[in-house]
């Protein structure tokens, strides 16, 4: 806590443009620094490959930034180049270390600055950053002024939201670190138990499906799980849609459109009967690609449309003889009699 700087005298910087706390240059012990607190994190990055070489060859371009605790240092910023160093066996480093009673709402900034004005931060990174900020602005308009001038959201109806996200279950986080789940899905996730939410995320991000179809299938499967008293982790456990999911030789579209009929079937077996009672009889039609014969929604109703597609007054006669044999054909009297 009291080691000399890097030339052997205190040295002093001001921590950021905005801020009156004052931090000095030192050289510190990794073994000193507590690389658990992360208090101030706001980088979902772990990985620091990309780090090692620059480090190795040119040293710490920028120094990490600390701030005094109890049992010796917390990282304000610089998590991922401490975790270099470390791996390339560095002893200590030069860091820049803030008092242990430096202004709280300033050292936030600063950290959410070493992210946000150097790279767009993704979902996660912007939850961190909003809690942070909100967890140590003195009050609600500095917070506000804060967060914009940082490139944080502001709005009353968004910053609520996502503030929730980092407090999710680390599978969900991860699944909308992979692309797979935005945030209005996440948080429907989050409302759930958390085994029943991991299990929905590897299924989501094992189908590549978009935020429309995954509302789709979140609905099948919990009202089957309701109806027939299973957990929706043994309705994707189980053998039928593991089958699909495992089945490499189809298309993942192909893949997709199994999985969603057959949970459909099992969800709505009297109208996927009646669909396929009706797709076989159109298919004994032979209505070719002219004249299309559209079902009542869910087969609940009797009434149908029929669809023409012509060019001419030629075309349209020529479809009128078809309609006159299709008006015949026992499978339209199947079809109607239902």
């Amino acid at each position: 806590m009291d080691s000399k700087s890097s030339d052997g005298q205190p040295g002093s910087e001001n921590s950021s443009p905005d801020s009156d706390s004052v931090a000095h240059a030192d050289t510190v012990a990794l073994t000193e620094i507590n690389a658990k607190d992360a208090t101030f994190r706001i980088t979902t990055r772990r990985q620091v490959e990309d780090l090692l070489d620059t480090i190795q060859s040119l040293g710490l371009l920028h120094p990490p930034v600390l701030i005094e605790d109890s049992s010796g240092y917390s990282i304000v910023c610089g998590f991922r180049r401490i975790a270099a160093c470390r791996q390339l066996g560095w002893k200590s480093i030069t860091a820049r270390i803030h008092k242990a009673g430096a202004d709280r709402f300033e050292i936030a900034r600063l950290a959410i600055a070493d992210n946000a004005l150097q790279r767009p931060l993704n979902l996660v990174e912007t939850s961190r950053a909003l809690n942070l900020l909100a967890d140590t602005s003195p009050d609600q308009q500095q917070f506000k002024e804060a967060a914009l001038s940082l490139g944080l959201p502001i709005s009353p109806s968004v910053v609520p939201k996502a503030r929730e996200i980092c407090r999710l279950a680390l599978p969900i986080q991860d699944g909308i670190l992979s692309g797979t789940i935005n945030m209005s899905m996440a948080l429907e996730l989050g409302k759930l138990d958390a085994a029943v939410a991991t299990a929905l995320v590897g299924f989501f991000i094992q189908l590549k499906v978009g935020l429309n179809k995954q509302r789709e299938l979140l609905l099948l499967l919990t009202e089957i799980a309701k109806r027939e008293d299973v957990s929706i982790q043994q309705l994707i456990a189980e053998k039928p849609l593991q089958n699909i999911l495992q089945n490499t030789a189809i298309d993942r579209a192909v893949q997709r459109q199994n999985i969603r009929s057959y949970l459909r079937q099992r969800r709505y077996p009297a109208i996927s009967k009646a669909e396929a009672d009706y797709q076989k009889r159109v298919r004994q039609l032979n209505l070719g690609k002219q004249i299309q014969l559209v079902p009542p929604k869910n087969f609940e109703g009797t009434t149908y449309a029929l669809t023409l597609h012509f060019e001419n007054r030629q075309d349209l006669s020529n479809l009128n003889k078809r309609i006159e044999k299709i008006l015949g054909h026992p499978a339209l009297g199947e079809i109607l009699k239902r």
